[in-house]
């Protein structure tokens, strides 16, 4: 309705501006040509001056107009257009705002929570190279601990095996004797024997029964100085 009631005054006002003939003006000649084209220039856009170009290759009035009205009705459409493009990326605007707050705010719970994890992680490290050093300490300790037990069961095991060497040396030694005194036994009874003409098992006999009486080295030297 707007634009045929526009279109409807620019048919109006140019049949009465023409009633019968077309209205031609004489365009500027030389020097007054040029000024007028430079100033039209300035005034007007250049969306308008290839409007007003394609309306000057037009012959009749009624061709401008319905070329005017055509062109508006382009415009007003194209104008309804950007507005509904215009609300569609206003939503769109409101919804990236909306995303970008959104955004914004998990970042900073992000870099609250990286703060945190660096944190933690900086008293785990503390804590890991406490832990460490305390190890370590138990793990020195304990190896004093055990280089002193071993070098107190080495001397301990030495002083034994010092005293079994030297047991085995009196007992090698007792029965060297054994058997020197066993030698001179059994000399003194043959000598024995032979002097009292007795059997010598006879003589063994009683000296076994000395034996049992008294010790053995007691009994060998009564019976020596018995014999000499």
């Amino acid at each position: 309705m707007e634009e045929a009631g526009i279109c409807g005054l620019g048919v109006k006002a140019d049949r009465e501006a023409v009633p019968g003939r077309e209205a031609r003006t004489d365009p500027p000649d030389g020097q007054q040509d040029s000024e007028y084209s430079r100033n039209k220039e300035k005034t007007l856009g250049k969306e308008v001056l290839l409007l007003m170009q394609a309306l000057n290759t037009l012959s009749t009035p009624e061709e401008k107009l319905a070329a005017l009205c055509k062109k508006y009705a382009d415009l007003l459409e194209e104008s309804r257009n950007v507005q509904k493009q215009m609300k569609i990326l206003q939503k769109k605007q409101a919804q990236i705002v909306k995303e970008k707050v959104h955004l914004q705010s998990e970042h900073s719970k992000a870099i609250l929570a990286r703060s945190k994890l660096e944190s933690l992680c900086r008293e785990l490290q503390r804590h890991n190279k406490t832990l460490k050093e305390e190890n370590m300490q138990q793990a020195r300790e304990e190896e004093e601990r055990r280089k002193e037990a071993t070098t107190h069961f080495q001397i301990t095991l030495n002083e034994i095996q010092a005293q079994l060497e030297q047991h085995d040396i009196h007992n090698a030694k007792l029965r060297q004797e054994n058997i020197e005194l066993g030698e001179k036994l059994k000399k003194l009874i043959e000598q024995y024997a032979l002097r009292e003409e007795v059997p010598a098992f006879v003589c063994f006999n009683s000296f076994s029964g000395l034996a049992k009486s008294s010790p053995f080295t007691t009994n060998v030297k009564s019976l020596s100085q018995d014999v000499l």
